[in-house]
């Protein structure tokens, strides 16, 4: 029990930080972003739907090499706090079955409105947490550097594999 009120008061604190930078952003930043990439600072590839299932619930993301073409393209609302595909709408998406832990798979989703469909930039760390439960969008370390990299849920570290520009 006391585990999970130590993690309930850290994804409080995190949502409450992220909300006040949010909140306190000039109009220009916290006006739609999109369509465009999201980058990572680990590799400065983009981040990709795959396009393999790209038509359907689950559709991985995943790091590739940029290429602009839309399943690269990202729609950011702060204010609805969603990151849309530019391909087919769908929300980036945290897999409920996996959610409790570190590893996380993020993928697209129909837009439901879940918290684990709502994301924070935070445009000073330049981290995306999930709203969820606070982790970080992370690409993966075992991955990084070649195309495919799985792009997850994890805990917050500061890492260059957690930083992102949208």
């Amino acid at each position: 029990m006391r585990r999970k009120t130590t993690r309930a008061a850290q994804v409080l604190a995190v949502v409450s930080c992220c909300a006040a930078v949010t909140a306190g952003s000039t109009g220009a930043s916290a006006a739609t972003h999109g369509p465009g990439p999201v980058r990572s600072h680990a590799n400065h590839q983009c981040l990709d739907a795959d396009l393999r299932a790209i038509g359907e619930n689950g559709a991985g993301a995943q790091l590739w090499k940029c290429h602009g073409m839309n399943n690269q393209k990202w729609n950011y609302d702060p204010r609805a706090r969603t990151i849309r595909s530019n391909y087919n709408g769908r929300c980036l998406d945290a897999d409920l079955g996996m959610i409790g832990r570190n590893g996380t798979k993020v993928q697209l989703w129909d837009c439901n409105g879940g918290h684990h469909q709502k994301w924070i930039y935070d445009a000073i760390s330049h981290t995306v947490y999930n709203m969820h439960n606070g982790r970080c969008l992370d690409a993966d370390l075992g991955g990084v550097g070649g195309n495919g990299a799985k792009v997850q849920l994890w805990d917050c570290n500061g890492w260059s594999n957690q930083k992102w520009t949208l």
